[in-house]
């Protein structure tokens, strides 16, 4: 049980002054909650704190699958990041527009106007 709750508020406290930065400035956010010194009780406390929001993005092309899950605070998303066999090994609190890791990258983009074309071409539209 927890009998100081001094490291929990300061923990949600940099969240709030991320979503600022991130607001004003458009500078991301990321904490690696199991590297935070906080007891397991007030990670707990923190994540449990966060809630869930109505956005999950799941990223699986990888053997480290990664699941995020928008908080009940808009801008604030809980990664959970697995490994093989589908046990979360790493949270991580990140203070976004979206998840960095979840973005689309140039080069998948290019390789994705290629592949329309090539629909685009076989199918005589």
């Amino acid at each position: 049980m927890i009998e100081d709750y001094s490291n929990v508020r300061a923990v949600l406290a940099e969240l709030k002054g991320a979503l600022k930065t991130l607001r004003t400035t458009g500078e991301g956010y990321t904490i690696y909650v199991e590297k935070t010194g906080l007891s397991e009780e007030e990670q707990v406390e923190v994540l449990q704190t966060l809630g869930k929001g109505t956005v999950t993005i799941d990223f699986r092309e990888t053997d480290q699958p990664v699941t995020w899950q928008e908080s009940q605070f808009p801008g604030i998303w809980v990664g959970t990041f697995k490994n093989a066999r589908n046990d979360g090994i790493l949270h991580t609190i990140e203070v976004a527009y979206y998840p960095e890791l979840a973005k689309t990258y140039d080069e998948d983009m290019i390789q994705a106007e290629d592949d329309l074309q090539s629909w685009i071409e076989a199918s005589q539209l």
